[in-house]
C-alpha cells in the first residue's frame, strides 16, 4: 500500500497542479517605437558594486557588455553592445606641434653649428697624443672651474677641513708632488702615441708623424695649464671620492683616506683626477653633449618617443664617451704618478679596489655606468706599452730624488 501511494503521488500532484498560462510573445520594437534606455557600465569597481547592491544584475555576460532595461520592463530583450574602445593616453601630434618641433630643432642646430664654427678648435691631448675637438675656450673653462669650486665650497660649509688639519697637510703634500710632476714631465713630453687606436673607435687619433690640416705639427696642447690656479680642499665626508675641476681645483673626501692608507694609493687617485683637467675632458664633454642634444632634437621631429630617444643617446653615445675619458685619465694618471716618484704598479690595484667598492667590477655592469669595469681598467694599465713608460718615468724620478737628497 505504501509503495502504491508513493507511485501515485507524482501523478496526483501533476493533475492537481494548475496549467501555466500561455505566454504571448512580445512584439518586436518597430523603427518608430522609442528605444529602451541604456544603462552603461561604469569603469570603476566601486560603481560596479553599487549597481550590484541595487539589484541591477551582472554588468558583464560572456565577456561583452549587455544592455539592461529599466526595472519596470522585466520582459524586455537583452541586446548585446559592442566592446568599449580603449584609447592610448598619448595623443597624436598635431600639425602645429610638428611645426613647433621643427622650429625648435632648427634653432638648436643653427646655434650649435654657429658655436662650433666660431669657437671650435682641434687640440692634441698630452701624453696620449689623441686629437679632439672642443668649443669651450681656455678662459671659459677656467671660469667654469671657479664657478663649480666656489659652489661646492659654499655647499660644504663647515665640512671643509682647515689647513692645519693633519689630513689636509697630507693630501696637500701628495697633490703638490703630482702637480710638480705634471709641469716637469709635460716640458719634456715626447710624441709617442700611448693609447691604441682600437680604444678610440670613431675618434681622430692619427700618427704623430702626420701633419695637421693646416700643415702645423701636432704638438700636445699645454697652454691651458698656464692659467691654472691650483687649490686643494679636504672634506670631512665618508664618501670615497675625489675630483679635480677645470683650473686645478682639487677636492678630496676623508672617506678616500679611510679606504686607502698609503700615500702611493692616494697619489694614484689624485693623478687620475688631475689627468681629467690636463686632458680638458670637461670642455670636450660639453662639446660632445652639445652635439648629442642637436641629434636628439633632430630625431624628435620624426620620432614621437622622447624617452626612447634619450635612452638611445645615453647608452649609445653619452656613456661610451664617458668611459673613454676615464680610460684616458687612467693612462695619464699612471704617468703622473710615476713622474711624481710613486711606484706606478700600485695604480692597477687601486682601480681594482675602487671597482669593488663601487660595485663596478663586472663587464655586464660596465655598459650601464659612466666608468669602465675595474677588470678592464686593470688590464689596460698593465699593458706593456703603458707600464714600461711609467716605470721609466718612475726610475728617472727616483734617481732625481736621490740626487737631491745627496
Amino acid at each position: 500500500m505504501s509503495a502504491l501511494i508513493r507511485n501515485l503521488r507524482p501523478a496526483l500532484s501533476g493533475l492537481l497542479r494548475s496549467k501555466p498560462a500561455i505566454r504571448t510573445p512580445l512584439p518586436l520594437p518597430s523603427s518608430t517605437a522609442p528605444r529602451p534606455r541604456c544603462y552603461h557600465a561604469p569603469s570603476t569597481r566601486r560603481s560596479h558594486e553599487v549597481l550590484q547592491s541595487a539589484g541591477l544584475g551582472r554588468l558583464f555576460q560572456r565577456d561583452f557588455l549587455v544592455r539592461r532595461p529599466p526595472p519596470s520592463s522585466p520582459h524586455a530583450p537583452v541586446v548585446p553592445l559592442p566592446r568599449p574602445r580603449h584609447y592610448s593616453s598619448s595623443r597624436p601630434r598635431s600639425s602645429s606641434d610638428v611645426k613647433s618641433q621643427i622650429v625648435f630643432a632648427g634653432v638648436v642646430i643653427i646655434v650649435g653649428g654657429a658655436v662650433t664654427i666660431c669657437y671650435g678648435t682641434f687640440e692634441t691631448v698630452p701624453y696620449t697624443n689623441r686629437r679632439h675637438f672642443v668649443v669651450l675656450t681656455h678662459s671659459g673653462e677656467l671660469k667654469l672651474g671657479d664657478w663649480i669650486f666656489t659652489g661646492e665650497k659654499k655647499k660644504l660649509g663647515d665640512k671643509v677641513l682647515p689647513p692645519s688639519h693633519p689630513a689636509f697637510v697630507r693630501v696637500h703634500g701628495i697633490a703638490s708632488e703630482i702637480i710638480r710632476a705634471a709641469g716637469r714631465s709635460l716640458a719634456v713630453h715626447d710624441d709617442d702615441k700611448l693609447l691604441d687606436g682600437e680604444i678610440w673607435v670613431g675618434d681622430a687619433a692619427p700618427s704623430p708623424k702626420k701633419k695637421a690640416r693646416w700643415g702645423a705639427p701636432q704638438q700636445p696642447t699645454t697652454k691651458h695649464l698656464d692659467g691654472f690656479k691650483w687649490e686643494v680642499i679636504v672634506v670631512n665626508n665618508k664618501q670615497v671620492n675625489a675630483m679635480c675641476a677645470p683650473g686645478g681645483k682639487i677636492i678630496v673626501y676623508t672617506g678616500l683616506l679611510d679606504k686607502f692608507s698609503t700615500d702611493a694609493e692616494i697619489a694614484a687617485v689624485l693623478g687620475h683626477e688631475v689627468a681629467h683637467a690636463i686632458a680638458r675632458h670637461t670642455a670636450e664633454g660639453l662639446t660632445k653633449h652639445m652635439w648629442i642634444l642637436m641629434l636628439t632634437v633632430f630625431l624628435g621631429i620624426f620620432i614621437d618617443e622622447p624617452k626612447m630617444i634619450d635612452k638611445l643617446a645615453k647608452y649609445l653615445l653619452s656613456l661610451p664617451f664617458s668611459r673613454k675619458m676615464e680610460i684616458e685619465a687612467d693612462h695619464i694618471g699612471i704617468l703622473l704618478l710615476a713622474a711624481a716618484g710613486f711606484d706606478p704598479r700600485i695604480a692597477p690595484k687601486v682601480h681594482e679596489k675602487l671597482g669593488e667598492l663601487g660595485g663596478n667590477s663586472s663587464s655586464f655592469k660596465e655598459y650601464m655606468s659612466t666608468h669602465p669595469c675595474s677588470k678592464k681598467r686593470t688590464r689596460l694599465l698593465l699593458d706593456s706599452k703603458v707600464m714600461d713608460k711609467a716605470m721609466a718615468l718612475y726610475t728617472e724620478a727616483r734617481a732625481r730624488k736621490e740626487e737631491i737628497d745627496q
